[in-house]
């Protein structure tokens, strides 16, 4: 019994506790002349017991081998919908820079103008007001920003000038009425007119008295009714009459004199002045009152073209049918008394030391006048 006692049991080459598993690390040797330490119990599975602590002179035991995270995992889980980030600092938050809006490079362009035209107050404070509401909706879009803070400014120095500018319009403006009606003889009218007018305040050359008095000639021949002038102003106007619609003014039973008259009957006119040149050319214009040919010339078309998709038309025949214009022609002179207004140049040459009517331009004239039939 004794000698049981005086024997020392042996302890494990390792003081560590067990791992899990079973499997028992060896504890180290012990120093020769250290005391036996004694045998370590098995751990219960319930609660696992520490490790004794180390006698003296022993070395903290080693810790048992943690392998480490492979290199680029989470040390930790990462939750769904979390940026991940291999070296296991926080995600930091994304920065996103504020949209920048056009309008502030809008409003900047828009007051800038706005000074440059302060002279002009009405484009001045259009493009002040412009400026200034794209500013303000830039800065709601996108923030604060220079280009709005500075189109805004300009906008508004753009307003203050412009109003400026049109107060010292209208002082300057005023300023210059009180003075001209204070001086009325200070201001001086001059006409640099390259020719002279015979209806203006120049006095008319004598070649421009001559050239006049040709045309108020002419003219009188409509307004009086000359008889030659209307017989030949007859002839003309039955000779188109004949081209257009296939029959003379004569064959429908129309006398061309008196449409003639009534074109006339209202024939007026105001002579508007007359210009020569030195080149023996001059023109005398009038403005003309008269009977409206073109609402006559309507109202017959009107008239003949429902006559001719009529039943009545099938029917008749050539004589018939020419009669039947005739009498469309005369109502329409009846039921059209309108007049209109025109203006009207008589061209003049030089034959020697007499102005006469150029032929040529007049029957233009006149088939202006009356020839659209």
């Amino acid at each position: 019994m004794a000698d049981d006692q005086d024997r020392t049991v042996p302890l494990p080459e390792n003081s560590e506790p067990q791992q899990p598993g079973g499997e028992v690390t060896p504890a180290a040797e012990p120093a020769p002349g250290s005391a036996p330490e004694p045998t370590p119990t098995a751990p219960s599975a319930a609660s696992p017991t520490p490790p004794p602590p180390p006698a003296p002179g022993q070395d903290q035991p080693a810790q048992p081998y943690q392998p480490a995270a492979p290199y680029g995992q989470p040390q930790q889980p990462v939750a769904p919908g979390q940026p991940f980030n291999p070296y296991g600092q926080p995600a930091p938050g994304y920065y996103q820079q504020p949209a920048k809006s056009g309008k502030a490079t809008g409003a900047l362009v828009c007051g800038i103008f706005a000074i440059l035209l302060a002279w002009a107050p009405l484009f001045g404070i259009i493009l002040g007001i412009v400026a200034i509401v794209l500013a303000v909706k830039a800065v709601k879009e996108a923030g604060k920003d220079g280009k709005a803070t500075g189109g805004k400014v300009c906008g508004i120095i753009g307003i203050v000038l412009s109003v400026l500018s049109f107060i010292l319009y209208l002082v300057i403006g005023f300023g210059a009425m009180a003075y001209i009606a204070a001086n009325p003889g200070s201001v001086t009218v001059v006409d640099n007119a390259p020719y002279s007018d015979s209806n203006s305040g120049l006095a008319a050359t004598e070649d421009e008295k001559q050239a006049e008095a040709v045309a108020q000639a002419e003219l009188d021949k409509l307004k009086n009714q000359d008889p030659a002038f209307v017989q030949q102003l007859a002839a003309q106007l039955d000779a188109e009459f004949a081209d257009s619609a296939g029959y003379s003014l004569a064959e429908l039973g129309v006398d061309p004199v008196a449409f003639v008259q009534w074109l006339l009957a209202d024939f007026d006119y105001q002579l508007d002045g007359t210009y020569t040149s030195s080149d023996g050319t001059g023109t005398t214009y009038a403005d003309v009152t008269m009977r409206d040919v073109y609402a006559f010339a309507g109202a017959f078309m009107t008239d003949a073209t429902a006559f001719s998709r009529s039943t009545e038309a099938g029917s008749m025949d050539e004589a018939a049918v020419k009669a039947k214009l005739g009498e469309l022609f005369n109502a329409a002179m009846e039921k059209t008394t309108d007049t209109t207004e025109t203006y009207i140049g008589v061209d003049l040459v030089k034959q020697g030391d007499a102005w006469v009517v150029d032929e040529e331009s007049w029957s233009d004239e006149t088939e202006l006048l009356f020839g659209n039939l």
